[in-house]
C-alpha cells in the first residue's frame, strides 16, 4: 500500500507541474499589460515600462515561469494587481465560505442522486425508471442560475422560509445547496444506474442469485458496492471542483467565496489571482482523486499492482 501511494503521489505532482506550465503559457498569451492595468490608462509609458521591469515582465517566458515556480515552493502565490494584497490572503479569506457551500452542495447531490440511482436500477425499463430518468435529464438541462432564482422567489421572497442571500448558518445554505443538488444529482443518478445495470449482468451476480441469495442481499452486498466505484471517482473530482466555488451559485445567492473572486480576477485580467485559483482547483481535484485511488485500492487490492 505504501509503494502504491508513493507512485500515485508522484504522478499527481507531475500533473500539477504540467498544469502550472500550460496555465502560465495560456495566460501569457492574453493581450493584456498588467503594468498598465495596475497604473491605469493615463500613466506615462516611462512609468509603465519601469513597473514592467520591477515585476519581471520584461524577462523571457521560461525565466518568469521558473521565478513563479520558485515563489510557489516558498508558498508565495504573488500579489493581486487589482486588490494589491497577497493572493494567499485572498484565498484564505474566502476558503471557509466556499468549503461550507461545497459541502452543502455535495451532500445535496449525494442524498438525492444515489438513492434515485439505486431505485431506478432496480426497476430498470419500468414506468418509474423512465419517469425518473426523464426528470434527471431535465435536471441536467436546467440552468443553475434560473433554478436558483425560482427557489429564491418562492421560498425566500413569497413564503419567506429562507434568507434571500448572503453567508450564514444552515438556513442560508439550504437554497444554494438545493439548487445545485437538484441539477447535480442527475449525474449521480444516471451514472449509478448505468453502473449497477452493468454489474447486474456479471457472472458472480447471477451465481449469487442461483445460490438462493435474496434480491436485497445481492443488490446491497454485491451490486451496489462494486457499482459505486465509478461514482466515487466522479464524487472525488466533483468535491474538488466545488471547493473552489461555483460561480453561478455564488453570484445568484450573493455568496462571497472563491468563485466570485475568480470571476472578478478574470474580468480584470488579474493574472496572479487567476493563476492562484487555477492552481487551487488543480490541487483540490488532485488531492481528492488521490483519496479516491486509495479507497479503490482498499476495496480492490488488485489495483495496487496494475
Amino acid at each position: 500500500m505504501g509503494a502504491y501511494i508513493v507512485r500515485q503521489l508522484a504522478s499527481k505532482v507531475v500533473v500539477l507541474l504540467g498544469i502550472t506550465i500550460v496555465t502560465f503559457i495560456l495566460i501569457d498569451a492574453i493581450p493584456a499589460d498588467p503594468a498598465r492595468l495596475i497604473l491605469g490608462q493615463h500613466a506615462s509609458e516611462a512609468a509603465v515600462k519601469a513597473l514592467r521591469i520591477q515585476l519581471g515582465l520584461n524577462l523571457p517566458l521560461p525565466i518568469r515561469y521558473l521565478r513563479y515556480l520558485g515563489s510557489l515552493l516558498h508558498g508565495n502565490l504573488g500579489y493581486s494587481y487589482v486588490f494589491n494584497m497577497p493572493v494567499t490572503t485572498m484565498i484564505l479569506q474566502r476558503m471557509g465560505a466556499s468549503a461550507w457551500l461545497a459541502l452543502g452542495c455535495w451532500i445535496a447531490e449525494i442524498i438525492i442522486g444515489i438513492p434515485l440511482g439505486i431505485f431506478t436500477a432496480r426497476r430498470a425499463h419500468g414506468p418509474l425508471d423512465y419517469f425518473i430518468s426523464a426528470l434527471a435529464l431535465v435536471g441536467i438541462s436546467l440552468p443553475v442560475f434560473w433554478l436558483g432564482l425560482i427557489l429564491l422567489y418562492w421560498l425566500g421572497y413569497i413564503h419567506q422560509i429562507f434568507p434571500l442571500g448572503g453567508i450564514g448558518g444552515i438556513r442560508y445554505l439550504v437554497l444554494p445547496a438545493l439548487t445545485y443538488g437538484i441539477t447535480g444529482a442527475a449525474y449521480y443518478q444516471r451514472l449509478l444506474r448505468s453502473s449497477m445495470l452493468e454489474v447486474m449482468g456479471l457472472d458472480y451476480v447471477r451465481t449469487a442469485r442461483a445460490k438462493g441469495a435474496s434480491d436485497n442481499r445481492v443488490v446491497w452486498r454485491h451490486v451496489v458496492r462494486n457499482a459505486l466505484i465509478p461514482v466515487m471517482t466522479y464524487a472525488g473530482i466533483d468535491i474538488g471542483y466545488l471547493m473552489t466555488g461555483v460561480v453561478l451559485i455564488e453570484a445568484t445567492f450573493n455568496w462571497n467565496g472563491l468563485g466570485l473572486m475568480a470571476y472578478t480576477a478574470i474580468s480584470n485580467d488579474d493574472v496572479p489571482v487567476i493563476m492562484g485559483t487555477v492552481l487551487l482547483i488543480a490541487v483540490f481535484v488532485v488531492v481528492f482523486t488521490l483519496l479516491v485511488d486509495i479507497v479503490y485500492s482498499i476495496l480492490d487490492p488488485r489495483i495496487r499492482y496494475d
